[in-house]
């Protein structure tokens, strides 16, 4: 069995490889092609795993390095992270969203290790493809931090 795994979209984004299913869910919500209680689930999905993981220091400069995460093979048989990655992977189907898991023992240059995942620096690169999202939709880096705040409910105010 391989050691690490990464779930990810058929696209390739701004750092030159397949963009995470958590950036690729984000991409629907910015793109604004999720509904209300789809952007609440991926919400949810993604703050449970901002508390269950901790944050690479590599993002703290935006990630100038470039680098990915990979899960450990480990992390693959937790009930508790299967469930809500399965739930990403249900989102980027209903939107027609073609994505996959691959697998490696050496997913690149490691430049930040926990016990739950690793930061790697991508051995090859490539020209970003286009996102499977209307044109004109503009993407920019993920919002470091919780997202709830760019939420729909949150811009239409309490009363919603």
């Amino acid at each position: 069995m391989t050691a690490y795994f990464r779930i990810h979209a058929d696209y390739v984004g701004r750092l030159g490889v397949e963009v995470g299913v958590f950036v690729a869910v984000d991409h629907l919500r910015r793109a604004g092609l999720l509904s209300d209680a789809q952007e609440s689930l991926y919400l949810d999905i993604d703050d449970w795993f901002r508390e269950a993981l901790p944050t690479p220091p590599l993002y703290s400069d935006g990630n100038t390095l470039g680098a990915v995460t990979w899960f450990k093979r480990d992390t693959r048989v937790r009930a508790d992270f299967a469930e809500r990655l399965d739930a990403l992977r249900s989102l980027l189907s209903a939107h027609g969203v073609p994505h996959r898991t691959s697998e490696s023992d050496d997913p690149g240059r490691v430049v930040y290790e926990d016990d739950l995942q690793v930061g790697v620096v991508p051995r090859v690169r490539r020209l970003p493809s286009p996102p499977p999202f209307p044109a004109g939709t503009v993407l920019g880096p993920t919002t470091p931090g919780s997202k709830r705040h760019l939420s729909r409910k949150a811009r239409k105010g309490p009363q919603g």
